[in-house]
């Protein structure tokens, strides 16, 4: 599995995030959050994945959503934290425009 990995955008690089983690049907997960004032839980059913290395931020699959289900967000995020030996894999909850 080849995951190259893009660069926040230099406004997503503004914004201040956190990580929630938990375990879903026996997988531990990691979601990345970004953090304001309103504190609301993240909607939608779309699915973007990244990694936190020395301090930075970067997206896999060209910071395209790639996962439109939950079954397939544990069935790739499984699959990233595999194959991932360095830094933090996390997902990114988003809707679709």
């Amino acid at each position: 599995m080849n995951l190259k990995l893009i660069p926040f955008t230099e406004l997503e690089k503004k914004k201040t995030y956190g990580f929630v983690k938990f375990v879903e049907l026996g997988i531990d997960m990691i979601m990345l959050n970004e953090t304001n004032n309103f504190n609301k839980i993240p909607s939608g059913n779309f699915y973007k994945f990244g990694l936190k290395l020395n301090n930075k931020y970067y997206w896999y699959f060209n910071s395209v959503a790639v996962a439109d289900s939950r079954e397939k967000m544990r069935e790739i995020y499984s699959a990233i934290k595999q194959v991932q030996k360095e830094g933090v894999p996390f997902i990114y909850k988003l809707k679709r425009k």
